[in-house]
């Protein structure tokens, strides 16, 4: 379980810090790299409220296939989250500004977390309002395919759980649609999002958890 809920919090971070990219820049490409990342931020400060369909395929060196789940995430500004996976195995990660829940439907629990008493998950948290604040990673190309701009970037401290992660933007529109996510162990993540909505008015109602009875709820630990 805390295995699972280690994954869970990472992937929170990741997805955190895609909205805003507050990366240190490179100095070659200077003209194109501005540029991008101009319109980049741009995007982000326009979004008040981000929904998607979710597909995540992870590859795990233990595995012979890579594992491939459906989901939908929903983001508003400044400090609520919602991330759904439906299979192979159905759980949810919601933050309603005070608190983080992370339920694991097939196992019946679900595990809650003080965004207040955690310095970690409140920092990446204050991502969503002012995502432009502070760097953590390094920006070290920026490749076109496509209608895309490829972002590569060696994150640092904390995140450093990831040796790369690459991000695919959108250069018809400046958002971000795909996400790699590299461990050091060899194993990799990839996101990608479809269907997306910014700006529709998402109620604070969507990111109140409501458990069945016979969940059970875990002790909080140390992610």
């Amino acid at each position: 379980m805390k295995r699972f809920i280690k994954r869970w919090l990472g992937f929170l971070m990741i997805v955190l810090m895609s909205l805003g990219l507050p990366i240190q820049a490179i100095a070659q490409g200077q003209l194109d790299k501005d540029f991008i990342l101009r319109q980049l931020a741009k995007a982000q400060r326009e979004i008040e409220d981000f929904t998607a369909d979710l597909i995540q395929e992870k590859r795990i060196s233990l595995l012979k296939k890579n594992i491939i789940s459906h989901g939908v995430i929903e983001l508003k500004r400044p400090n609520r989250v919602l991330i759904e996976l439906f299979d192979p195995d159905p759980s949810l990660m919601v933050v309603d500004g005070d608190s983080l829940w992370l339920y694991f439907k097939r196992e019946r629990v679900a595990q809650r977390y003080n965004v207040g008493n955690n310095p970690m998950l409140k920092r990446y948290l204050m991502i969503l309002d002012n995502p432009f604040k502070g760097e953590w990673g390094e920006l070290t190309s920026i490749r076109k395919e496509g209608d895309f701009a490829v972002l590569e970037v060696i994150p640092g401290e904390v995140e450093a759980i990831f040796s790369k992660i690459t991000f695919w933007v959108s250069t018809q529109d400046w958002l971000i649609r795909k996400l790699a996510l590299y461990e050091k162990s060899g194993d990799f993540t990839v996101l990608s999002y479809e269907n997306i909505r910014v700006n529709t008015g998402i109620p604070d109602s969507h990111f109140k958890v409501d458990l069945p009875a016979d969940v059970e709820i875990l002790q909080p630990t140390q992610p």
